[in-house]
């Protein structure tokens, strides 16, 4: 399961460039954070980067280090935190006897066609996942009413939801709102003393602590009024970047987004589900671990249904807990084994035609990295680079590669001014016409082009670069 996750989600990761507008902003924040040896508050083109908190950084900055400054290295963390979490599965079912289930919740997880594309993204969704699986596996282990659990299910579960948080924030704790969701429902199944609750909840903060206190006194209290006030509490009750139904008619047209979103996430496995669920109901007080992972699964849907800032792969922290009770269920019936392989190969064989044989000829339209490719012999270390009309976070990533300055954004007026001054110079712009009078400005000047695709808004793009050495 471990050579399967690893094959099909690191082909071709070495073949396409990172893809605007997330990728370049995560990998550019991690190399800035080895060159300016600050492991507290990412930046990003020199300017605070608040989005996410640090772990993200820090694993990819790790990468960097062993594999050099690259988007295979960018991305290898994801890789490395699903087949984590499809392991995690595993062990899961074998602690309760049941290793054929686990085993194919693992396969189901990696394999499902949302984790295929985030799970090779150089973003922050899987380390996530991780440590939300995690709780969502030492929660169940809490809960148990038996003598047998010990203290170090609940120091794995405060920990996991600690190092969650680290991961992409509140989100994490979702699996700590299952648990007394479950305690408050099914009180004879599910039980944890409220003693071990409110400590454990202070060694959660204890550890988001560790480094929320130096980032927030770094910043003056930015991180938290940006990072939480924004990217938490406004992305639940606005729109950010066009991502949900405008007003209220909006947000109630996009309610069952995710219901509908599911089969195409959780693609081919999803399908089963709703006959599943059918067979399931009539047997619901029976298995007390089916009803504890539908619960912490339909508590992810419910809270980002609820959420007016909308994007497919918000669910994917319910997957794994879908995957092992699908798994649970599909053992059931016969020929599950056959079942089983024919779509997991049906999905191997789409990854691989996909990342090894459209992976290639695509990665010939990421205008920045080709630009990138065709300048690299004039590029020094001193370039001054600045662009016009094209301000996307991968040309900050692509000539920061060789470039130790920052990414100057200009207008059209400025453009000229910028060129005239000593030093070797690039400039970016989208306008033929600017980039011809520049280049003939100059008497040293050279210029570049490429045609390709603007991956951040999917539509054709064209892009000059006029060098001065």
């Amino acid at each position: 399961m471990v050579l399967f996750g690893f094959a099909i989600l690191l082909s071709g990761n070495w073949l396409l460039p990172l893809m605007d507008r997330d990728e370049p902003r995560f990998a550019e924040a991690s190399r800035e954070m080895l060159r300016r040896r600050d492991f507290v508050v990412p930046h990003f083109n020199g300017q605070y980067r608040f989005d996410k908190p640090p772990l993200i950084y820090w694993c990819q900055a790790a990468c960097y280090k062993l594999l050099g400054q690259n988007s295979f290295a960018a991305r290898l963390p994801s890789v490395f935190f699903a087949v984590g979490t499809s392991c995690l599965l595993f062990l899961w079912g074998r602690r309760l006897n049941l290793a054929v289930p686990g085993l194919y919740a693992g396969v189901m997880f990696v394999s499902c066609l949302q984790v295929l594309i985030h799970g090779r993204l150089a973003v922050a969704d899987m380390p996530m996942i991780f440590f939300v699986t995690a709780a969502s596996w030492t929660g169940w282990e809490l809960s148990r009413p038996a003598a047998a659990r010990g203290p170090i299910w609940w120091w794995a579960f405060f920990g996991s939801l600690g190092l969650g948080f680290l991961a992409k924030g509140p989100v994490a704790w979702l699996p700590l709102a299952g648990v007394l969701l479950a305690c408050w429902l099914r009180p004879r199944q599910f039980r944890v003393s409220p003693v071990y609750m409110i400590t454990g909840v202070f060694v959660m903060l204890a550890i988001v602590g560790l480094w929320g206190i130096p980032a927030l006194i770094s910043t003056r209290g930015e991180f938290f009024a940006v990072g939480i006030g924004r990217h938490v509490v406004y992305r639940s009750l606005g729109i950010m970047e066009g991502h949900g139904g405008s007003g209220w008619i909006g947000f109630v047209a996009t309610l069952p987004l995710y219901l509908l979103t599911f089969f195409f996430s959780f693609f081919p496995w999803g399908f089963q589900v709703p006959g599943m669920l059918r067979q399931w109901w009539g047997s619901k007080e029976e298995n007390s671990l089916e009803y504890y992972l539908l619960l912490q699964s339909a508590l992810v849907f419910a809270v980002f249904t609820l959420v007016r800032t909308k994007l497919p792969h918000y669910t994917l922290p319910a997957f794994p807990l879908l995957s092992l009770w699908l798994a649970m269920r599909v053992t059931l019936r016969q020929a599950s084994e056959q079942w089983l392989v024919r779509r997991a190969a049906l999905m191997t064989g789409l990854a691989l035609l996909l990342t090894l044989g459209a992976f290639p000829f695509a990665s010939r339209y990421f205008v920045a990295a080709d630009l990138l490719r065709q300048t690299r012999p004039f590029l020094t270390p001193n370039l001054q680079i600045a662009t016009v009309g094209f301000d996307e976070p991968s040309l900050v990533w692509e000539f920061r590669s060789l470039s130790t300055n920052y990414l100057e954004h200009l207008s059209a007026e400025e453009a000229k001014s910028f060129m005239a001054l000593p030093g070797p110079r690039m400039l970016t712009v989208t306008d033929r016409q600017l980039a011809s009078d520049i280049a003939q400005s100059g008497t040293n000047t050279l210029k570049f082009h490429s045609i390709g695709m603007d991956t951040a808004r999917f539509r054709p793009l064209e892009l000059w670069a006029v060098i001065k050495p």
